[in-house]
């Protein structure tokens, strides 16, 4: 009977494995050592699509693959072991740990979700399948997995703290929020418990709340990481003097925790308490492993101060002692705040294209290069650049195209757009360039083109948005959809003057002359030296009948008109109408 058994068990597995069964019993050659004779205490005859012995076999020989690390062999051998017994769970339970060991996560998460159509019971491998899908950033997939859970076990805390934490963080309060009052209502110790109801209350804006829950956690169990997070809540919601008392006591405690005294010196700099800032900087210089990155720091704090020489020696004695491109892109900055050009002008270029500071060392270059009147070798240096192309980026055609521009040539500043567009379709800083040379050379229906592209490639690009919701307004078309693009653009941009006399300007054409006056005062308040802002204020005011106002501002608009005798004679003519009606 054992033989017959035998013979059974080693057909199917060396079917399984694609070798040519033999007539005779199984061979040592088979199985890793001691495996046959498990198999063979395990064997049993075949029932039906049951094979113990052929399952054990190859569980066995996977196991040994697995505790060799050789995930890809051991996953084989789990997979024919499963064929052999597709009902071993623990064998099942085995695959996706190594399809993830093995970074297949696509595969893992679609053999967990078959798994789990016919094993809806398995806790553990939902959770597993849930991690799975948060690897792969399907979070609301993987919440739903854990709504699925926690209504299977309503009083498991540890489920119940996980779920809360994933509405927290994907800004569901209102779903966290009853989660954890049953957390704390069973708990009212609970340490996580009170953590996630901090950052929920957090989330909420009630930072008092916030506060409280903090202490009530660190009441139960002190640490200086969740000290440190309840100082940043302090610092986002104002409160330094608090802020500055916690890290402090944090720094006292351990004089040692870099993390602390480098928090309590940006509380410094936001109170504009620049001295303790200084005297709490030369301390951590004592602890800190990159005393030199402490100087650095040092330095930007003398520059705030507008120090500059005293930032200048420090940086200087940094370079001394190590070779740092940022040290040395800051001494340029310097530099040039000192108007010592051709200092700043030797330290960028000692930066090489290695350092991460290389792109702002040479755009600064070409910069300096411009003030020094030197605009040949800028325009050399930017043309090598583009040639060599290891500076990849539509700013280089854009420098390259102003200097073009101010030695009048627009012909070479059109050409150099062209071929960073071709090089950079998708550039939008490339195009609005492109576009506003259009207008200025007076092809504007070319120009309004370009800015629609800008739109359909970056929806949100404030003056595309308001350069189009302006053009459309001047020639009263498509005025509902100009107000749109212009309301959206002040959202974008809401301290600039320009687009809310854009925004002035679509309200005059649609006759809501409140709102354009509205606007256009808001448009002078940001921007009052701008004649045509006021320009258009005047005629706003003109056609609500507020005539001594609009002469008022046409007057403004005039003294602010310059080198522009057909702006000056147009508006000199508003001015003499109205001054001839005021006569009456």
């Amino acid at each position: 009977m054992f033989g017959l058994t035998a013979r059974l068990f080693c057909v199917k597995c060396m079917v399984l494995a694609g070798l040519v069964p033999l007539l005779g019993g199984c061979t040592d050659k088979m199985a890793a050592p001691g495996v046959n004779e498990a198999a063979k205490r395990t064997a049993v005859a075949v029932n039906g699509d049951v094979d113990l012995a052929c399952s054990t076999f190859y569980f066995l020989w996977g196991r040994h693959a697995e505790l060799l690390l050789r995930f890809e062999e051991a996953l084989e051998f789990y997979q024919k072991a499963l064929i052999c017994d597709e009902r071993a769970d623990f064998i099942s339970e085995k695959i996706p740990i190594l399809l993830l060991r093995l970074e297949r996560t696509s595969e893992a998460e679609t053999w967990l979700a078959d798994y789990l159509q016919s094993h809806p019971d398995k806790t553990g491998m939902r959770m597993l399948y849930a991690k799975v899908l948060l690897k792969q950033k399907k979070h609301s997939e993987a919440m739903r997995e854990y709504q699925i859970i926690s209504e299977r076990h309503p009083d498991d805390v540890a489920i119940l703290l996980l779920l809360a934490e994933m509405y927290i963080t994907a800004g569901q309060p209102e779903q966290a929020e009853p989660l954890l009052d049953r957390i704390l209502g069973k708990d009212p110790h609970s340490y996580l418990g009170h953590i996630l109801m901090a950052r929920l209350r957090q989330a909420q804006g009630n930072t008092d709340g916030a506060v409280d829950h903090y202490q009530k956690a660190l009441k139960r169990n002190w640490s200086s990481d969740l000290e440190m997070e309840l100082g940043e809540l302090y610092i986002k919601a104002g409160r330094y003097n608090e802020a500055a008392r916690l890290y402090r006591g944090l720094v006292d405690r351990d004089g040692q925790n870099e993390g602390a005294r480098v928090a309590l010196i940006h509380v410094y700099l936001l109170q504009k308490n620049d001295g303790q800032a200084l005297a709490e900087l030369n301390r951590l210089k004592t602890i800190a492993q990159q005393p030199q990155r402490v100087d650095l720091t040092i330095a930007r704090l003398y520059a705030k101060q507008k120090q500059f020489d005293r930032a200048i020696a420090i940086v200087e004695k940094i370079l001394v002692k190590e070779d740092l491109p940022e040290a040395r892109y800051f001494l340029a900055v310097l530099q040039i705040q000192k108007g010592r050009l051709t200092k700043a002008l030797k330290q960028v270029r000692l930066i090489g294209p290695s350092a991460p500071e290389y792109a702002d060392a040479f755009f600064l270059q070409i910069r300096i290069l411009r003030e020094q009147d030197k605009l040949d070798e800028a325009m050399r240096l930017l043309q090598e650049q583009i040639d060599a192309g290891s500076l990849r980026t539509g700013e280089l055609y854009i420098m390259l195209a102003a200097l073009h521009q101010m030695e009048g040539r627009d012909d070479l500043s059109k050409s150099v757009l062209l071929k960073g567009i071709e090089a950079y379709p998708n550039d939008e800083n490339l195009l609005y360039e492109y576009g506003l040379l259009l207008e200025s050379d007076g092809d504007h229906e070319a120009a309004l083109a370009v800015m629609q592209k800008i739109i359909e490639i970056k929806p949100d690009h404030a003056a595309a948005l308001n350069f189009v919701g302006y053009s459309w307004a001047d020639t009263k078309v498509n005025l509902d959809q100009a107000l749109d693009y212009i309301q959206r653009a002040i959202e974008l941009k809401p301290e600039n003057g320009y687009i809310h006399d854009s925004l002035g300007w679509v309200y005059y054409r649609l006759g809501k002359l409140d709102q354009a006056v509205k606007a256009l005062e808001t448009a002078v308040k940001l921007s009052p030296d701008d004649a045509a802002i006021l320009d258009h204020l005047g005629d706003v005011y003109l056609e609500s009948g507020r005539i001594r106002e609009a002469l008022q501002a046409f007057r403004k608009a005039l003294k602010l008109t310059r080198d522009n005798d057909k702006e000056k004679k147009r508006i000199l003519e508003k001015i003499r109408i109205l001054e001839k009606q005021e006569a009456r």
